[in-house]
């Protein structure tokens, strides 16, 4: 035999070999993990949607964007609408005639299971404090922004009938109006902001998945799955998402004038915002009834090597907006600087974005603190000083026992 073709043999009986241990592993570790999900068997087309660009299953839904990192594993169930479905008998035991919360923001809305999210905190907190019961209704999304709450309020206002709202807008929003969705948003012939199109790069990726998974080997899908997020989708999201604008680049600039330097998606940013105030003024007849909350990121708490802490650039827009539509507005930031004191990252997942367990729950401690004493008590001494039976409700916020 001649050598070139022994050594031949020899390579591709060590190509073979390796190749087995590999596609052994690869399916060990999906049994016992996955460290890297190569079944990819809940990926689908579902979640496209051409009125709120992405929605959730109304199934069970398994391991959350941060649950990776957390390790918490929990369940969160949606009725076709898009709201939480959620335990909440505690919380209503012996009340006859609860006040209905829309509450309506993206992930930190969203929460975790079913008593780790923000509705619950503040219902159970006011009904503690104040003894005033809560009916929440969690409309809170990953990734939802204001240019979907409006297609999302004109479609949840009519179906839930809430006595008040709340939004939480964060820093991320002004990124996703501007980056994600501006150049999917479809207008009517009057211009209004009717839906938000599926994204292309969600769908790219989640077809890309899916052709990945009908691989018979898993060594096969690795790569396939490997190519797709390192190759193909920077492609695609190159393709259909503008660089110009950087995520939380606009929150750590501290240059001069940044209202000027970032116009334009502080343009698109304040029209969606704007859209969203006049469908809820409409609705409630009441700014009183409407809330609008800002959460501080770490980095909003936590200085840089520079000493610099996060500007107000987003927080300041929406507040402003809230002054000129006579709504409630209540930034936590302070609060929240108070609460942490001088290790606020204790109260954030770590190499994440989003509050951790405690986090939450000071957060949304504060925000109902806010809402019992800035938000009911201040509608309650308007209907005080007016006719009751004339308000859009009918509500009477004076006392816990009107309530209960």
């Amino acid at each position: 035999m001649k050598p070139w073709f022994r050594l031949l043999g020899q390579g591709a009986l060590l190509l073979i070999t390796w190749g087995a241990i590999f596609e052994i592993g690869l399916r060990l570790q999906q049994y016992f993990g996955p460290l890297f999900d190569l079944e990819m068997a809940s990926v689908n087309l579902n979640w496209e949607s051409n009125v709120l660009n992405h929605k959730p299953a109304p199934e069970s839904q398994n391991l959350c964007i941060y649950g990776d990192l957390t390790g918490f594993s929990y369940q969160r169930h949606y009725d076709e609408n898009g709201v939480r479905v959620i335990d909440d008998k505690a919380l209503l035991e012996g009340c006859r005639k609860p006040l209905s919360v829309l509450f309506l923001g993206d992930s930190f809305m969203e929460g975790y299971d079913d008593e780790n999210t923000l509705p619950y905190h503040v219902a159970k907190y006011i009904k503690k404090e104040r003894g005033v019961c809560l009916k929440t209704h969690n409309a809170g999304y990953t990734s939802y922004s204001p240019a979907i709450f409006v297609p999302q309020a004109k479609k949840l206002l009519p179906i839930v009938h809430p006595d008040y709202i709340v939004v939480d807008v964060d820093e991320t929003d002004l990124y996703d109006d501007f980056a994600r969705y501006r150049k999917l948003i479809v207008r009517n012939e009057r211009g209004q902001n009717v839906g938000v199109k599926a994204s292309p790069i969600g769908h790219a990726c989640s077809v890309g998945l899916m052709e990945a998974r009908e691989h018979p080997l898993y060594l096969m899908r690795f790569a396939a799955k490997g190519w797709l997020s390192f190759v193909h989708m920077p492609a695609v999201i190159k393709k259909n998402r503008p660089d110009d604008l950087v995520l939380f680049g606009y929150s750590q600039d501290h240059g001069a004038d940044l209202e000027r330097k970032y116009a334009e998606p502080l343009s698109t940013f304040q029209q969606n915002l704007q859209e969203l105030a006049d469908i809820l003024k409409d609705y409630t007849e009441d700014g009183t009834r409407v809330l609008f909350i800002f959460h501080p990121h770490l980095e909003h708490l936590k200085p840089d090597a520079e000493g610099h802490v996060w500007n107000d650039l987003v927080s300041s827009t929406v507040e402003r907006m809230c002054i000129n539509n006579g709504f409630l507005f209540f930034d936590a930031t302070e609060a929240l600087k108070r609460r942490f004191g001088s290790r606020p990252e204790e109260f954030y997942w770590p190499g994440d974005m989003h509050f951790s367990f405690e986090g939450l729950e000071e957060y949304s401690n504060a925000v109902a603190a806010f809402m019992a004493s800035d938000m009911f008590k201040r509608r309650a001494s308007a209907l005080d000083d007016g006719d009751q039976s004339q308000t859009p409700t009918g509500l009477g916020v004076r006392s816990a026992d009107q309530v209960q």
